[in-house]
């Protein structure tokens, strides 16, 4: 879940490039990555190779500088993805990507993305334990929109900064908090996020 920049688009993180291995008659895709720092801050392991569902390979390197040299370069990519139907899916790989997809939900009202694709697993449990269930969900996110919004837009615009703090919360459990001075002086009511590794991706666990 170096390496923060203040506007997300730029939030390649160390992707130094992709190339094409043939075995036989197949045909897969490795991905070469810098490790990013934050990996330090969750409570597990973190392997040096990673297969994902649909095959990719991702390989990353203990020395950032370290890759393959002959590998072209990808673009930037967007954990917020729009199909042609005009459904949404949602890739996020990092603590940063998924701030900028929370705060798109947020502002967009998306609270079918955000269920469906956003919310990890324990939590969506919470709230079907609940008469209202998915209903429930809606309606706190009406009411404490305006505020995650607020605390998520200082999180990204103080990413490699000292008033944002990721530390680990447990096993695969990362902890993104707001330093207390700036909670005082911006008076806002949400301090932290809680965010847990599942599968390949990250899911939001709870606000605080």
């Amino acid at each position: 879940m170096k390496l923060f920049h203040n506007q997300w688009v730029l939030l390649t993180f160390g992707l130094i490039g992709a190339g094409l291995l043939f075995t036989g008659c197949s045909t897969y895709t490795v991905e070469y990555r810098k490790r990013p720092e934050y990996y330090a801050n969750w409570g597990g392991d973190v392997p040096d190779r990673v297969v994902r569902e649909d095959g990719t390979v991702v390989l990353y390197n203990l020395d950032p500088d370290e890759g393959d040299p002959e590998a072209s370069v990808e673009p930037p990519r967007s954990p917020w993805i729009e199909k042609e139907d005009g459904s949404i899916e949602i890739d996020a790989r990092t603590p940063e990507e998924m701030l900028a997809v929370i705060l798109q939900c947020l502002q967009s009202k998306r609270w079918d993305v955000m269920w469906d694709q956003v919310l990890a697993e324990q939590t969506r449990l919470a709230y079907d334990s609940q008469a209202e269930g998915r209903d429930a969900f809606k309606i706190d996110m009406e009411r404490k929109r305006v505020t995650m919004a607020r605390t998520i837009n200082r999180m990204i615009a103080g990413l490699g900064t000292h008033e944002v703090v990721m530390d680990s919360a447990g096993p695969n459990t990362l902890r993104i908090r707001l330093w207390p001075q700036t909670v005082r002086e911006a008076k806002l009511k949400i301090k932290e996020l809680i965010l847990v590794e599942e599968g390949f991706g990250i899911r939001l666990a709870a606000v605080k």
